[in-house]
């Protein structure tokens, strides 16, 4: 079988790879999320929104402010022609963060045509209640030490880059590297282990906060 090799980027904050996640639900047990609609139909949006998700979730309404709920779902629907076939378009992102104005981590976004309301109540449900996969950029940790096992992964020496980083194993950097390059090969289970590794070792806080968007 012909595997796929992960494509190594460099952009001007470090080196980064692509790799493919699969996200779970937004929604889980007694979770709250503030919605925001904007547009002629931001009232029924909400409610549509209530109605779809309320035996998962608590609905809020965010018009003035919004509650630090941790999970907020910001959307728009727009009246389309009034001659003929009507359309609408629908945007609706869904993020988590500690307030509305400092998003931390995008769930989901979309952009489309509907003929009716309901179906972009429909979509966002979807992107809530439903896990959600992507191609993401992701960071790797290149200072110090992890600077010669990084080089490697930017020639393309991906088997060097391992073994180099599996032989620094009291560095919270190492496990977390070598968590992304498991990823990014498809090997979620042991991706899993080395980001587990990587947060018992008291990661900085850059590297804690990148952990905290990983599987």
């Amino acid at each position: 079988m012909i595997r796929a090799l992960p494509l190594l980027l460099l952009s001007a904050c470090g080196a980064t790879l692509l790799v493919t996640r699969t996200r779970p639900p937004a929604l889980g047990t007694n979770t709250s999320i503030a919605v925001a609609a904007s547009g002629p139909y931001a009232l029924e949006l909400v409610s549509g929104v209530r109605a779809r998700v309320g035996s998962r979730a608590k609905v809020e309404s965010c018009v003035l402010g919004c509650p630090a709920v941790g999970l907020y779902a910001s959307l728009a629907l727009t009246p389309g022609p009034h001659e003929g076939r009507v359309t609408r378009s629908c945007q609706a992102e869904v993020y988590t963060g500690e307030s509305w104005a400092a998003p931390t981590a995008r769930r989901g976004i979309l952009s489309l045509s509907v003929d009716e309301l309901d179906g972009c109540v429909d979509a966002v449900a979807k992107l809530l209640l439903e896990p959600q996969t992507g191609t993401e950029r992701v960071r790797l940790d290149a200072r110090g030490p992890l600077a010669g096992p990084v080089g490697a992964l930017r020639a393309g020496r991906f088997d060097e880059a391992r073994a180099a980083l599996e032989a620094q194993p009291t560095l919270a950097g190492a496990w977390y590297d070598l968590a992304v390059l498991h990823e990014a090969q498809g090997r979620p289970d042991e991706a899993a282990r080395c980001y587990r590794e990587a947060r018992s070792r008291s990661p900085d806080p850059w590297l804690a906060e990148v952990l905290q968007a990983a599987p």
